[in-house]
């Protein structure tokens, strides 16, 4: 299957990633935001959709126009029998919210198909749509994701997810999320920093530490992409490498400590823990 860039990586550092298109709860502009030990943060593009000639994964794209709205998928305004969701208004990557008709029941975690990126209907009910698609013998078909409710300044998810909030706010949804050092996603997917929030998302890629890398998920599992002026080598602006446990610190590169993911005192409840291989003081 050809590999298809999912997160576009422009400058990532150690840090809570920051959207440049100023919306984007994705990398919130608070300053509250937890940031790791290194570096300011940086930027968090997205991906390619999948087409008929080669089907893929579902993923998220960044536009660089302005987003169109009919709808606002936080209010979810449309009349009713209708949803806000995203698709393309042009058949490039998702830039615009649309009303499209709810036209099946299935509920947040179920199994659905996908009309593709133009159209957007889907067979999920009116408080989800229809993600993490793949091809299934010929028919895109995902997983129902809710909508995020809240603000984009206050997004609201349910236990064991956070708000992805992506191409400039067209897409709201309520992602699974997890723990970078077990990898805990299911097959297929990685837990990749993304959105303020370790989240599952399908891997675009297998690159390992030490290697060149463009996009948040083209390293495999358990690496992170981050830019080059953290590492001992990389021949790019930015390679992979490997998230580590500060209980148990290990990195491969002897050049490179497990140092904290999280300032002192910010990370989160579970992920106190999480390191990242970088140089010694970075």
């Amino acid at each position: 299957m050809r590999r298809i860039p999912f997160w576009l990586l422009a400058m990532i550092t150690l840090s809570a990633c920051e959207s440049k298109l100023p919306l984007l709860a994705d990398d919130s502009e608070d300053d509250g935001e937890p940031e790791t030990e290194t570096g300011e943060p940086g930027e968090e593009d997205v991906g390619d959709p999948p087409d008929e000639e080669e089907p893929g994964t579902t993923f998220v794209i960044d536009s660089d126009g302005p987003v169109i709205a009919d709808c606002d998928p936080w209010a979810q305004d449309c009349p009713e029998g209708n949803k806000c969701v995203p698709y393309s208004s042009d058949g490039s990557p998702w830039n615009a919210n649309r009303c499209v008709p709810i036209q099946g029941d299935g509920q947040p975690g179920d199994t659905c198909s996908w009309d593709g990126i133009t159209e957007a209907t889907d067979s999920c009910d009116a408080s989800s749509h229809c993600w993490d698609v793949m091809d299934v013998d010929g028919q895109l078909q995902g997983v129902c994701t809710p909508f995020c409710d809240g603000t984009a300044d206050n997004p609201i998810c349910g236990p064991g997810t956070a708000c992805l909030i992506a191409n400039e706010g067209s897409i709201t949804l309520c992602v699974a999320t997890c723990d970078p050092i077990a990898q805990d996603c299911g097959t297929g997917f990685g837990c990749f920093w993304a959105s303020g929030n370790f989240q599952c998302i399908f891997t675009a890629g297998e690159i390992l530490a030490g290697e060149p890398c463009g996009y948040i998920n083209d390293c495999a599992p358990g690496h992170l992409c981050a830019t080059a002026d953290v590492l001992p080598e990389c021949n790019g602006s930015a390679c992979c490498t490997a998230f580590c446990d500060l209980e148990e610190p290990h990195c491969g590169n002897p050049s490179t400590e497990c140092t904290a993911f999280f300032e002192e005192g910010t990370a989160p409840p579970n992920y106190e823990s999480v390191g990242v291989c970088v140089m010694p003081g970075s």
